[in-house]
């Protein structure tokens, strides 16, 4: 059977003995589900009915049948362990090693993570755990995960690692602003990464890039609140792979800590990330709505070296709105790796206090920009 053409033969998880009253662990009957209709590969479809599933850690491994991978169609919530120790993996739902994977369905993911944020007390910092990932992707190949939701995730809602031509949209990626550590979604070491049309509302960033990524999109992400769509951070270990050809372009990002943004780690770890780009953006009270940042730390003992990454090829264009703090224009890169070829076209910014907006201003270090077009505020006004 073709998928599209034909009926998918569908292996609904209650009859594998699922229970939908939110206390059962329904962990082997999601297994046989999808053991069963991986045995027939993109002609089968594993449903979650609407109800309510409880759920232990899974994976959702391939190959299946024919190189081919079964729909998740997801309709209930799944709601996850509250105990961290009872979710011992890096991610709580993961799928590996699937070619053609969709999982749809309208339905959605509950991380249950507010009892392990409590426990965790060094968010960014080198030597912090990181709780599991709601939803991990590992080693897929052309997949799309559309239409769900993902709320209250331990750690990172989901994350994308090692797989070309992955497609995430219409998703909803929603935690409470002072969550810890809970992108929305990170990607990393893959290729062709299409990601658009999200809401995302978390306590760290809306959209993070990671070592390894290559030629992927991000459009029409509404970020509020969070940190911002960020690249990177990069530098933090040895022998990261480069962050090449990264756009992203029409998206809203409202009362959040940062706007777009590059962030490196301080430190003597090289690496490389070029080829970027940040178009029409718009930014509502965002704190620092163009940013640089070469000396991120999020430790008390940070490196006292400047970082090894070289960033080049960058253009920041037809971004407007309004900045919550005067330097809405932080440009501040590494002593020993200026940034190089750094273009900022039709910008557009205005600092607004009580409703009044005052003067506006930019910062740069280390760095060597072009600007055309409309600017405001005028880039490098403050050099370090």
């Amino acid at each position: 059977m073709i998928q599209g053409i034909y009926a998918l033969q569908v292996f609904d998880v209650t009859k594998y003995g699922a229970k939908a009253d939110g206390k059962t662990d329904n962990a082997n009957a999601f297994l046989n589900a999808w053991g069963a209709a991986c045995e027939i590969g993109s002609a089968g479809k594993v449903l979650v009915p609407k109800g309510a599933y409880y759920l232990g850690p899974v994976s959702f491994r391939g190959p299946c049948a024919n190189n081919g991978s079964p729909t998740m169609e997801i309709q209930g919530t799944i709601v996850a362990p509250e105990d961290l120790n009872q979710i011992k993996t890096v991610g709580w739902i993961e799928f590996r090693s699937l070619n053609g994977l969709a999982v749809n369905g309208g339905g959605t993911l509950d991380g249950k993570g507010t009892e392990a944020w409590k426990k965790t007390t060094c968010p960014g910092s080198k030597s912090c755990k990181n709780l599991p990932i709601t939803l991990r992707l590992i080693k897929l190949s052309n997949a799309s995960i559309t239409g769900i939701t993902l709320v209250d995730s331990k750690g990172f809602h989901m994350a994308i690692h090692m797989s070309d031509h992955v497609k995430a949209a219409g998703l909803k990626i929603i935690a409470p602003q002072n969550s810890p550590n809970t992108d929305g979604c990170h990607v990393s070491g893959s290729t062709f990464v299409d990601i658009s049309n999200l809401f995302v509302s978390t306590g760290d960033d809306c959209i993070s890039v990671g070592p390894g990524t290559y030629n992927s999109t991000i459009s029409g992400v509404t970020c509020s609140p969070g940190h911002g769509i960020s690249i990177g951070s990069l530098g933090k270990y040895p022998k990261e792979k480069d962050v090449l050809g990264i756009k992203v372009s029409n998206c809203t990002i409202e009362n959040s800590q940062n706007g777009v943004r590059v962030k490196t780690w301080a430190g003597h770890q090289t690496t490389v990330a070029k080829d970027l780009s940040f178009e029409n953006i718009i930014v509502k009270n965002v704190s620092n709505p163009i940013i640089i940042d070469q000396g991120y730390c999020g430790s008390k003992n940070c490196p006292n070296s400047p970082s090894g990454v070289q960033i080049s090829n960058v253009v920041f264009k037809n971004i407007i709105g309004n900045s919550s703090e005067v330097e809405a224009v932080n440009l501040i890169c590494s002593p020993t790796k200026p940034c190089k070829n750094v273009h900022l076209e039709d910008i557009h910014l205005d600092f607004v206090k009580n409703g009044i907006k005052s003067g506006i201003s930019s910062v740069c270090a280390n760095i060597m920009e072009s600007v055309t077009g409309n600017k405001k505020p005028s880039v490098c006004q403050k050099s370090l």
